[in-house]
């Protein structure tokens, strides 16, 4: 299992949208198949415990969705 925090202020419609890119994510990319992803909320976005490139560029992904891009 990996737990992305994701931060209070960010809406649940796009907590939602993250959601699906994590399933996908789970689904499709070789990195992270058949992780179990799991969406926490906290005071800011991070990946606990991962600091591997792959937890980096998934890290940018979602602050994307966030941003709205």
């Amino acid at each position: 299992m990996t737990t992305i925090t994701i931060a209070n202020e960010v809406p649940a419609q796009t907590v939602a949208k993250i959601q699906a890119v994590l399933d996908d994510t789970a689904l499709r990319d070789a990195s992270w198949n058949g992780v179990n992803f799991q969406i926490e909320r906290g005071d800011f976005t991070c990946i606990e415990n991962d600091e591997s490139a792959e937890a980096v560029r998934l890290l940018h992904k979602i602050n994307d969705i966030i941003a709205g891009y």
